[in-house]
Parts: C-alpha cells; sequence; structure tokens
C-alpha cells in the first residue's frame, strides 16, 4: 500500500506507482519529470503507469510532463481514493490495519493471481485461479473463516 502525500516525480513516482494499491492526500501531485532533464522513465514506470491508468494516458502523461493534481490523480487512476490532508495518515493506518487483517493466504494468492494476469492468457489465467482457490479452500485460513462465519466471530488467521 502507498501513501502519497506531496510531490512524487520521476523515481519517486515510479516507486509510488510499484505499489499495489495507493492512497494519496488531496496536496499531492504526480509529475513525471523526465523529459525535462532529457531522460527516458525508469524505476519501472513504463510497466506500472501503462497497467494503472492505460497506454494512451500513460503516454500522454509521460510525454506532455504536465502535473497531475489530487483530482486528476482518481480520475485517471493514480490513486484509488484520495483523503483530506489532515486525516490521511490516520486513514492509511485504519486501511493497512484492515488489509492486515485479512488472510495473510489468501492476500498473498491474490496478489500472485492479479499480477501474473496483467502477463498471461485468459485459459491459463483461469487454470492458475482454479488451483489457487482449491489451495486456498483447503487451507487452515479458509477453514477458520468458514467456522468464525458460522459462530458469528471475527476469524484468527494463521497464514496457513
Amino acid at each position: 500500500v502507498g501513501g502519497i502525500n506531496g510531490v512524487a516525480a520521476g523515481a519517486g513516482m515510479a516507486l509510488a506507482m510499484a505499489t499495489d494499491i495507493r492512497l494519496g492526500a488531496t496536496g499531492l501531485r504526480f509529475i513525471a519529470g523526465y523529459p525535462r532533464i532529457g531522460a527516458s522513465p525508469d524505476g519501472g514506470l513504463t510497466w506500472t503507469l501503462p497497467q494503472a491508468i492505460g497506454y494512451e494516458q500513460a503516454m500522454r502523461f509521460l510525454l506532455e510532463n504536465r502535473t497531475v493534481d489530487s483530482t486528476e490523480a482518481l480520475r485517471l487512476g493514480l490513486v484509488g481514493e484520495i483523503v483530506d490532508d489532515a486525516l490521511f495518515h490516520a486513514r492509511l493506518a485504519e486501511y493497512c490495519a484492515m488489509l492486515a487483517d485479512r488472510s495473510p493466504l489468501a492476500s498473498r494468492l491474490t496478489k500472485r493471481g492479479v499480477t501474473r494476469a496483467v502477463a498471461i492468457d485468459l485459459e491459463s489465467q483461469v487454470r492458475y485461479e482454479l488451483a489457487n482457490i482449491l489451495r486456498a479452500f483447503r487451507s487452515g485460513d479458509s477453514q477458520e473463516a468458514r467456522a468464525a462465519f458460522f459462530e458469528k466471530r471475527k476469524p484468527v488467521f494463521k497464514g496457513v
């Protein structure tokens, strides 16, 4: 999870875009910066940016070198949520705590599946998903989740 509060430019933007989920403060700004210094993007930005916002929007953003504010960042998909500057750190902590409360195994399998999906064909991806869901359903975390559901309590996950 990436929290963007302030300016993310060049390699700093690449680092922000390398995160799976991004929350931004209202005062954030993104700028590629590369054209201004006669350079090309680095830090994986040529892969992560088109994945997040699509090919054309990525090309426009990188080549035009314009500054994007929080409203446009949300519209483009550079971030998934914008939070008032004063509430930013509390919301980021709350969001991370919510994710940490999930099954580690299910989270890991989900991340692997989504990461693979952008690089392979649909048929291979569906096979991969099937293998993962079978593994997940056989796990201790899955058994605990079902028991907790029927017992109307919060599950205690162990990542196995």
